[in-house]
This record gives C-alpha cells, sequence and structure tokens, in this order.
C-alpha cells in the first residue's frame, strides 16, 4: 500500500473539481453529449474521465431524487416558518 495514496487520490480529486469537472456536470445538464463535451472543453480531459464524471453525477442526481414535501409549521408565538421533509412511503 502507498504512503500517501490517500493524499494523493484526495488531492487528485480537487485538482480534477477545480478544472474541469463543474464544466463536464454544466455542459451535461444543458443537454451535451460526452463527445460534445469534449469538444467545448478547453482543458485536456479523456473521454473515460468525462464518461465517469457523467455517470457519478447522473447516480448522484438519482439518490437525490427522494420525495420531499413543504410543510407550514407555527410556533407558539405565531411565526410561521416553512420545512423540507422526507415524505412517508
Amino acid at each position: 500500500m502507498k504512503k500517501n495514496s490517500y493524499f494523493q487520490d484526495a488531492l487528485a480529486a480537487m485538482a480534477a473539481d477545480f478544472a474541469y469537472v463543474g464544466a463536464v456536470r454544466h455542459l451535461h445538464d444543458v443537454g451535451m453529449s460526452a463527445e460534445e463535451i469534449k469538444r467545448n472543453l478547453t482543458y485536456p480531459v479523456s473521454m473515460e474521465k468525462i464518461e465517469k464524471v457523467i455517470q457519478d453525477y447522473e447516480e448522484e442526481k438519482k439518490s437525490r431524487d427522494l420525495e420531499y414535501e413543504i410543510v407550514q409549521h407555527t410556533d407558539r408565538f405565531g411565526k410561521r416558518s416553512f420545512l423540507r421533509v422526507k415524505r412517508e412511503k
């Protein structure tokens, strides 16, 4: 096992996030394919990395797509607030 592999992995992930991950996610949300994204990026990124970012992003979006509802709450002084809570299934 490498001595500093955890640090190096974290540093590589941070550098990738700073360099291209946000742009790939945005362009994917706009509707571009992986090939179109590669053509529009000025930073050199392999197709494998772009496809991996898209795949991870889609899985993350699916896990966030839980059903929520907004509930109004009134405290004892009459102040209203709204809470986002997970729906019971």
